[in-house]
């Protein structure tokens, strides 16, 4: 794998090392490259090097690209995860015997999970709220937690969650079985100090811990971290960039990164300042908002791209999108999958996905899924037909990964043999049913039959019961459901509408700009950048406009080579977001 001289010294440290990556710097590469490094390092041993990535979609790429490189049985030494998959994995589920309440099993809670909106109403309802609001369950959704178990964070500050309503709702998930994000870090970080042993174990297995996104850590975390470090075993690879810290709601504190590298006496001296991925008139306006010492360059293929970005108001953002967005991609021959619409919020990308995807573009994200996405076989039929419609071998990790956490979902209990040879013939099974129900009828069809065979084939390979495969049979119905209360036409749903959301190459993205963290594309449209927007009205502080002008940086670096400000007039109260002025931000308006 090629490298510059400022990746390949950092590749090539061997001490602990707090790296700082400008937005495009290869950091995934750096990342991969050291990985590869440290499994050559653990192979043939019991030990192991764990890559710590903040997004699932980040857990793939990594893991995606990674499998080019490795060899026959680099499994067994290598995991790539999320912090809290890390910690429900190697800490909680192996020793959750220790907590009261999760003797027996725990299941994993999200804000997709149908159960979520029960236990957040009766937590309210010992209260007397009722009624509840769709901000209501959000504020739960954003509750954290400190490292004594108390309810802490904006969600609590701002009076959206009372400190007794969330203890509640705490007890009644740990009453029936189930963790939350928060219960997840809080339970590990508890097991961790209460039992030397597990602390011990973890230093023992992982040789390595290579993090990404470190700017976003939390006081957990880095505790987490923290107890490992002390059995001196481990080293540390940390990636971050201090200007582009924006989970602060999610309870990240961008000054915990340089703590923790202190406490481990890591290098800081070590940065990526070349941008291999947008051109020299993105980078320039980046400069503008945000500048860096030493300053980013644009070094890429995209350097010279001769397109200023542009700024345009108009009646409204779906005007925008389809009058000025889509024609300049035809123009600039910009496939329409890779580009991508910014918005500092979902809640107005949402009702933009459902009125473009009416008028026929092809959408992926906040209102183009027509189902819930956690209905149990939503996502393994999407990874599925995403493969039946490309016919791309590379796919089969996606549906193996799939597959694996369908599975642990279900029975709370990881099943790592779906990763070996044993797994990989069940995963040729399942394709090969999918094959032969494809010619018999609609994606509806399809996915009531395959729904069926898939549970019969996961029953005889003793991945799930018969109970629980009838799980998977009934979440069809309920992805029916959801299909159409979205009017949906589910008599000419294909297999490639369902696959879409696997294989997204021919759709138009639609992300939230925290959503857009690590991603890239070559035409970005930023959406509502109105005041009051971003930054938020409720924006008080100057570590409250900061964070904001962090969170625009972001979104503007995701483009390569197109990049578009939008403001719109649909409401008299819209004014240009100061990050669109000369003097405050990158300088677009006057």
């Amino acid at each position: 794998m090629k490298l510059t001289n400022e990746q390949k010294a950092a590749v090539d440290c061997q001490d602990n090392l707090l790296l700082t990556a400008c937005p495009g710097s290869g950091k995934t590469r750096v990342i991969i490259s050291k990985l590869i490094r440290c499994i050559d390092e653990v192979r043939g041993t019991p030990r192991a090097a764990a890559c710590i990535t903040y997004t699932n979609t980040a857990v793939h790429e990594v893991e995606h690209r990674l499998r080019r490189h490795i060899q026959l049985g680099d499994d067994t030494n290598f995991d790539v995860c999320t912090i809290h998959a890390f910690c429900l994995n190697y800490v909680f589920r192996p020793f959750r015997h220790h907590i009261k309440g999760y003797e027996q099993s725990a299941s994993v809670l999200t804000q997709d999970s149908p159960e979520f909106l029960a236990f957040v109403d009766a937590a309210c309802a010992d209260f007397g709220r009722r009624n509840l609001r769709f901000s209501d369950y959000e504020e739960f959704v954003h509750l954290q937690i400190d490292a004594t178990g108390r309810p802490i964070g904006p969600s609590i500050t701002n009076g959206g969650v009372r400190v007794e309503e969330a203890e509640l709702y705490w007890r009644l998930l740990r009453r029936n079985g189930f963790v939350d994000f928060c219960l997840i870090l809080y339970f590990s970080l508890k097991l961790l100090r209460e039992h030397a042993e597990i602390a011990d174990h973890l230093a023992s297995k992982f040789a390595w811990l290579l993090i990404d996104e470190f700017q976003d850590t939390t006081d957990l975390q880095v505790e987490i971290l923290s107890l490992i470090a002390r059995r001196n075993r481990t080293r540390f690879f940390l990636v971050g960039d201090l200007h582009q810290s924006i989970f602060g709601f999610a309870g990240a504190k961008p000054e915990l990164a340089g703590m923790f590298a202190k406490r481990i006496n890591a290098r800081t001296d070590l940065t990526l300042t070349g941008n291999f991925r947008s051109s020299t008139r993105i980078v320039r306006q980046s400069e503008n908002l945000l500048p860096r010492q030493p300053p980013m360059r644009a070094v890429g293929a995209n350097k010279d791209a001769p397109h200023d970005p542009i700024y345009k108001v108009a009646g409204s953002a779906f005007q925008a999108i389809t009058d000025d967005f889509l024609p300049a991609l035809t123009q600039l021959k910009i496939p329409v999958g890779a580009a991508a619409v910014l918005a500092p919020a979902w809640f107005t990308l949402f009702p933009l996905g459902r009125k473009l995807r009416t008028n026929g573009v092809s959408v992926v994200g906040p209102g183009a899924r027509p189902y819930r996405r956690n209905r149990v076989f939503a996502p393994l039929a999407e990874q599925v037909c995403g493969y039946l419609v490309d016919q791309n071998p590379e796919a089969i990790v996606g549906i193996e990964r799939t597959l694996f956490n369908l599975v642990l979902d279900l029975t709370c209990k990881p099943r790592f043999k779906i990763f070996s040879y044993e797994g990989r013939t069940v995963v040729y099974r399942l394709l090969q049913e999918a094959r032969r129900l494809q010619g018999t009828g609609g994606g509806i069809a399809w996915l009531e039959s395959s729904a069926a065979a898939f549970s019969d084939i996961l029953v005889a390979a003793e991945y799930l019961t018969a109970d629980q495969a009838w799980r998977v049979r009934k979440s069809v119905e309920e992805m029916k459901q959801d299909m159409k209360a979205n009017k949906v036409d589910l008599v000419n749903l294909t297999l490639d509408d369902i696959g879409v959301y696997a294989n997204p190459s021919a759709a138009l993205k639609l992300s939230t700009l925290h959503n857009a963290k690590g991603r890239e594309f070559q035409a970005v449209a930023m959406i509502d950048l109105h005041e009051g927007r971003i930054p938020d009205f409720r924006a008080a502080t100057q570590e409250d406009f900061d964070a904001a002008r962090r969170l625009f940086y972001v979104g503007m670096t995701r483009a390569e080579r197109y990049l578009l400000y939008i403001t719109d007039t649909s409401d008299w109260r819209n004014k240009p977001s100061r990050f669109l002025r000369a003097g405050t931000g990158v300088g677009v308006v006057a």
